[in-house]
């Protein structure tokens, strides 16, 4: 029987790291190889929170369904940190987990998504 998405929610969020917006901000400063990643669709991200600056829109089907050398090249190799965020977190979580999956090593989701930033005081881009 297939998971439901919240079970699979859960799952992806025991296997990876949560960090707060204000850890992922603190991180975006000081880390210059750092990669944000969004994996809700163009059309979401405008309709609703707007995406962090800077970050990369990877929806989550092509995290599941292309071949590593299909992905976008901004990836770069499996041990460039990424967060991924979506608007609550749940998608973050679970795109997270798909790069852990691809052999990402060092992959976290943002809890709280791009709402938990933007009730942190900080813009995102529209």
């Amino acid at each position: 029987m297939e998971k439901s998405f919240s079970e699979r929610v859960a799952e992806a969020k025991a296997k990876v790291s949560a960090i707060s917006p204000q850890e992922a901000k603190e991180r975006k400063a000081n880390e210059p190889d750092i990669l944000f990643i969004d994996p809700r669709s163009a059309a979401d991200i405008s309709a609703t929170t707007g995406i962090i600056p800077g970050a990369l829109n990877v929806p989550l089907s092509e995290l599941h369904e292309k071949s590593d050398h299909e992905l976008p090249q901004e990836l770069g190799s499996h041990s460039r940190p990424i967060i991924a965020a979506c608007e609550a977190g749940p998608m973050g979580a679970l795109a997270a987990y798909a790069l852990k999956q691809r052999g990402f090593r060092n992959v976290a989701f943002m809890d709280g998504g791009t709402r938990g930033w933007l009730e942190a005081g900080y813009a995102t881009a529209r």
